[in-house]
């Protein structure tokens, strides 16, 4: 927790205490007169730029309970601080705190609107922080701080009214399930001979004030819970339950306050007020009556510190991250030496091993060259498979064709027949005459000649023909083949060609029918 300078003031004066790691230090007490604020202007001074806290327990306080109708942003803060401005137009000290909606079908909001009626009474204590340039975190009404005392309690009864005796007057606050509902001060005498008479009294206005409020009836049973701080009220806690049977009275003693809060019994005894002080440090309440010109130097404050934080955890972050790279550098540095060492060893063992190695019978560049250009030859060398399965597709439908001879390569040119016996050969096309769009020189294809017969031939040149084309036509169909041309045909049918020869020397006598054809099959990517 931060530290913190917290204050209560009433009309008899302000106790003072430091927050600092969780507790109360440095408690003390100033009376209202010019010595006491003028003593307090020097504990101020040497408290260091810490934020204040004010408490407030006087008389002139006012509290009002009231619906306006559902609204939200800019519209319900204007129509909260028009009814601020109504109810207490003459003190700047006023807050407003939802607290719920309606059950009705409207929904409309329920507020609690607080005021300190009488500014003069924190004037002169919060012109000391002023002058001594302390920022003023928020003034509240002792009262507030009393619902976080009660939040905390086991088993808490539905009706509650928390009595206490202040150097101001009797303090009365009633709770009706938990949450607030009213609080008066009293100026009765609290002298030790008539401390508890007067207590018994006002706890008896009380409940005819809650009554005529209709916030308690006489008939409801209401928990009297006594704070007795200087332990002098348990004679006054008996009297209170004897009274009237509706009130239940519970005493707690200094020790069972200190134990409820967990503050030390020697600050209890040297003023009550440390009690509230404890409260408002440990649970700051939110209905804050001080007004934006009080609370400028804090709003200054809280910029400042997150703007520290902010530069804090920046600084943090770059730290941190400069460490990384740190030990990522020392890493990799390291992982350099490692590998630096590994390859001295690798050569020095392998500058060892070479020496008993024969004569090579070339450089290493030579052999090197060697290597590369067997991995060229490896990565574009081809086989005769292809050319032979789209062959072997293409037979399948002809048994009557015998092939006597199948010729293959793969070239930079398609196949080159040796002549032909019935038919002229065409000129060889070159990839370039295909459309490939790249040079002869520098493409290879595969090509290959296919020369066979028709068996059973008995001199019926058309149907022998009529093979031959339709296995070139289901050769030139495969997806793999790019052109078929056929070099020879049993008959040279060419109507250019004069006809000459001699019947006793025609291909019926032997019983077949010879042709030839060149298939091109397509590059392979």
């Amino acid at each position: 927790m931060a530290n913190k300078l917290l204050i209560c003031i009433s009309i008899a004066g302000a106790t003072v205490a430091r927050w600092r790691g969780g507790k109360l230090s440095d408690c003390a007490v100033f009376d209202a007169g010019p010595d006491g604020v003028a003593a307090f202007r020097d504990y101020a001074a040497a408290s260091g730029k810490i934020p204040a806290l004010l408490i407030v327990d006087a008389i002139e306080e006012d509290y009002r309970f009231e619906t306006l109708p559902h609204a939200s942003g800019s519209d319900s803060a204007q129509m909260v601080e028009r009814k601020l401005r109504q109810h207490y137009r003459n003190s700047p000290f006023s807050a407003a705190l939802r607290i719920g909606r309606d059950s009705s079908k409207r929904r409309d909001d329920r507020f609690l609107f607080s005021a300190l009626t009488n500014p003069e009474i924190v004037a002169p204590w919060l012109a000391v922080l002023a002058e001594t340039g302390l920022p003023v975190g928020g003034v509240f009404l002792l009262p507030m701080v009393v619902s976080s005392f009660v939040a905390g309690m086991e088993n808490r009864p539905n009706n509650l009214l928390v009595v206490a005796t202040h150097p101001a007057g009797i303090r009365l606050t009633f709770f009706r399930e938990g949450a607030f509902r009213l609080s008066r001060l009293s100026r009765a005498n609290t002298a030790d001979d008539a401390q508890g008479r007067a207590i018994l009294d006002e706890v008896s206005n009380t409940r005819l004030y809650l009554h005529a409020l209709r916030a308690a009836t006489l008939d409801e049973s209401v928990t009297v819970l006594l704070l007795d701080h200087a332990d002098t009220l348990e004679s006054a806690a008996r009297a209170i339950s004897e009274d009237n049977p509706n009130l239940k009275c519970t005493r707690f003693s200094r020790a069972d306050i200190a134990k409820s809060i967990k503050l030390d019994t020697a600050l209890i005894a040297l003023s009550p007020a440390t009690i509230y002080l404890h409260l408002l440090a440990a649970h700051t309440p939110a209905n804050n009556l001080a007004p934006a010109t009080v609370t400028a130097g804090y709003r200054r404050y809280q910029a400042r510190r997150q703007l520290f934080a902010a530069s804090a955890g920046v600084l943090a972050l770059g730290a941190a991250w400069a460490g990384f790279n740190f030990a990522q550098y020392l890493s990799i540095t390291d992982d350099i030496q490692q590998a630096a060492q590994r390859t001295a060893r690798v050569n020095a063992e392998y500058q060892e091993a070479t020496k008993q190695f024969p004569a090579a019978p070339t450089t290493a560049d030579n052999l090197r060259r060697g290597i590369e250009l067997a991995d060229k030859l490896r990565a574009s060398a081809r086989t005769p498979e292809q050319f032979l399965v789209v062959v072997s597709r293409a037979l399948e439908a002809s048994p009557e064709v015998n092939l006597v001879e199948v010729g293959w390569q793969y070239r930079p040119v398609e196949y080159e027949v040796a002549g032909g016996a019935a038919a002229t050969p065409q000129q060889p096309v070159r990839p370039a005459e295909r459309g490939t769009g790249t040079s002869a020189g520098n493409q290879r294809i595969q090509s290959g000649l296919l020369a066979g017969q028709i068996r059973d031939f008995k001199g019926d040149f058309r149907s022998a023909i009529a093979s031959i084309n339709a296995l070139a036509e289901r050769l030139g169909k495969d997806p793999a083949v790019e052109s078929v041309r056929i070099v020879q045909l049993p008959l040279n049918v060419s109507p250019t060609l004069a006809l000459t020869g001699n019947t006793a020397d025609s291909p019926a006598q032997s019983g077949t029918a010879e042709f030839k054809m060149v298939v091109v099959l397509k590059q392979r990517t």
